[in-house]
């Protein structure tokens, strides 16, 4: 699904998303093809605690909390460097 086709499901509310389809570009993370996971409305927390339950579950899995307000999925891509503890 695109981003557009979300907005349009999903107006106004926090999303779980999993990219299915991305790319690297500039320092951003472009989503090609994305999967809502879960809605949950206006309630950010609960998006949060699905985000950490299916993350702990599986650290590959490439998941965002995002708002469908937002006009475009703006992801900025950070490097991690040192120990991780």
């Amino acid at each position: 699904m695109k981003w557009e086709r979300a907005k349009e499901l999903y107006k106004n509310q926090w999303v779980v998303i999993e990219a299915i389809e991305a790319h690297s570009e500039n320092d951003e993370r472009i989503i090609d093809d994305l999967s809502i996971i879960d809605a949950t409305g206006d309630d950010s927390i609960k998006a949060m605690e699905k985000y950490k339950e299916l993350h702990r579950e599986d650290k590959n899995r490439e998941l965002y909390v995002v708002h469908t307000s937002r006009e475009k999925l703006d992801i900025k891509e950070k490097t991690w460097i040192g120990v991780r503890r």
